[in-house]
């Protein structure tokens, strides 16, 4: 049930547009209080039931997304390098 769970919750941020994806991000990046390590290992984060091409659509979405928050705090943000 949890890996159902999973899968139907990602495959629903993946098919959510960056700007909905980019305020989750800035909302959990928030909730954690701008801590990168914990969002060091999104490239794992994907469910194990999940096809290639979305794992490539969430990896390159993640990665816009983490570009453009460091762009938004000009270029010192907590996140990692992608």
């Amino acid at each position: 049930m949890l890996c159902h769970s999973h899968h139907q919750v990602f495959s629903q941020w993946i098919g959510s547009n960056l700007a909905e994806q980019k305020a989750d991000l800035e909302d959990y990046v928030r909730d954690i209080g701008g801590r990168g390590h914990s969002v060091e290992h999104y490239r794992d984060l994907a469910p194990p039931t999940a096809r290639e091409v979305e794992r490539q659509l969430y990896i390159t979405d993640l990665e816009t997304l983490l570009e453009l928050l460091r762009y938004g705090n000009g270029g010192a943000s907590a996140t990692p390098e992608a």
